[in-house]
């Protein structure tokens, strides 16, 4: 049962994050130094953006943890 939880929580932790990547587009800032010419363009995301990447490290890493958990033997007298 932990193994097929711990695939579970792998697979949608893996799937989740395909999902958020392809979903959230960063916002692009442009700024031009008026003495040099040079532009720089800074790509920012939401802070939600970040919060849910914690969040699947975490069931990612509980997941592995199910999936590598080894099944305690129960002996009753």
């Amino acid at each position: 049962m932990k193994l097929a939880i711990g695939v579970f929580l792998i697979a949608q932790a893996l799937l989740t994050y395909l999902t958020i990547n392809t979903i959230y587009t960063p916002s692009a800032s442009t700024i031009v130094d008026r003495n040099t010419g040079v532009t720089t363009v800074l790509h920012t995301y939401p802070w939600v953006y970040w919060l849910s990447f914690i969040g699947l490290g975490i069931v990612l890493i509980l997941g592995i943890y199910l999936v590598f958990a080894k099944v305690k033997k129960q002996i009753f007298n």
